[in-house]
């Protein structure tokens, strides 16, 4: 295929979509391509997939955002975009529909829907396989195409999971991967079809003196009779003189393709950055302690989650009013177990870089009363002995 004819079908829809926007007329765009998402639909059969998928938006969906302005972090009542990000849906919804469009399609298209003052009063998500963007030759002015509207930036804020130079769309990690989940997919209808659509018979008829063909037809046709008479409800067949049945047996591994699939299920938890711990699948020869866990679940947080947090950041912060930062309150997730937590808080004590109140707001917890420091003066400035015999 030559350049030519590779650019000119997207330069004569670009022209369309000037054209269209200048006459009013609508754009009729062209087909997507049917294998994208047919091979959409077949990823999400997929099991592994689906769980790594439910571990992003979870994950995700578990977390706070805090708006900053001027780096001071504003409290009381947040702002509307942080707390509800369009108003037709909860913020844990609009949370993982947008996770949801970046691995699957590797790209974020939110609809600004405006105040009567021109302030956005919503970000909506709108479905990354139905929009297609248009560069002008000339101009190189991008415009969104939606349902039969033409849009532009200002209307619509585009965000990218990973963007090749060059390419106006993002790469998700499915369609960076599509032959590896063809293959995934294959291997589990394989697998789930071994005895009816492979063609693998379930035994061997032998005779001791050959036979014509007829004759092995007729013999077989028997066989299968009797396995489907209604009053040989156990199944036993009877052969002639000379005839052995020989079953063909299959151990459930070797059936099906466990040690395939097992490679499978580590092959796209290492594509979408899982740990195989959450993707409940455990590597030969690997022994996890709970130290490991933890390390893993710390790595998953800074190199998989944040690529999808701080993209959501950067468009909700693109989108809020000027002077407005919006970020995601990781705490949850990074926060270590009870005892190690503590044994932190008490040398943050010790050192007197932490106060006991700022302590207790870390633990969520509300700042002491003055009856309560009165008690824990007391109890501090009491001997140990006398201690021991109050209890």
């Amino acid at each position: 295929m030559s350049f030519l004819s590779r650019i000119l079908p997207g330069l004569g829809l670009a022209m369309r979509a000037e054209e269209s926007a200048s006459t009013g007329t609508p754009l009729v765009l062209p087909p997507r391509d049917t294998l994208s998402d047919a091979t959409d639909d077949q990823a999400l059969g997929l099991i592994p997939i689906y769980r790594a998928l439910q571990i992003l938006t979870t994950s995700a969906g578990q977390l706070s955002l805090n708006v900053e302005r001027g780096g001071d972090r504003i409290t009381g009542r947040v702002p509307g975009l942080a707390r509800r990000p369009d108003p037709d849906m909860d913020r844990s919804d609009w949370i993982e529909q947008a996770i949801l469009s970046l691995a699957l399609d590797g790209n974020l298209f939110l609809r600004k829907i405006r105040n009567p003052d021109g302030t956005v009063a919503a970000a909506r998500i709108l479905p990354p396989a139905e929009v297609m963007i248009t560069r002008h030759p000339r101009t190189r002015a991008i415009r969104f195409h939606y349902r039969g509207e033409t849009l532009d930036r200002a209307d619509v804020h585009h965000q990218t999971l990973m963007r090749l130079p060059g390419r106006d769309r993002g790469l998700g990690p499915i369609q960076a991967a599509r032959r590896e989940i063809g293959g995934a997919a294959d291997v589990r209808d394989y697998a789930a079809n071994w005895f009816h659509g492979t063609g693998q018979p379930t035994g061997v008829l032998t005779v001791q003196k050959a036979q014509s063909a007829d004759d092995a037809k007729e013999a077989r046709r028997r066989w299968n009779e009797a396995a489907a008479d209604p009053d040989n409800p156990t199944g036993i067949r009877v052969v002639g003189s000379g005839t052995t049945y020989a079953p063909l047996l299959l151990n459930p591994e070797d059936a099906q393709w466990l040690e395939v699939r097992k490679f499978t299920v580590t092959d796209l938890a290492r594509l979408f950055g899982i740990p195989s711990a959450l993707m409940l699948v455990s590597l030969d020869g690997n022994s996890m302690t709970y130290s490991n866990v933890e390390q893993e679940w710390l790595a998953f947080t800074r190199f998989t989650l944040m690529q999808y947090l701080r993209k959501l950041e950067e468009a909700l912060t693109e989108i809020s009013p000027a002077g407005q930062t919006i970020r995601f309150d990781l705490e949850v997730l990074l926060r270590s177990d009870t005892g190690t937590r503590y044994a932190a808080h008490r040398t943050a004590l010790e050192a007197g870089f932490l106060t006991v109140d700022e302590v207790r707001a870390i633990e969520g917890r509300p700042a002491l009363t003055a009856a309560q420091r009165e008690e824990i003066d007391a109890r501090l400035s009491t001997p140990a002995p006398a201690q021991e015999a109050a209890l």
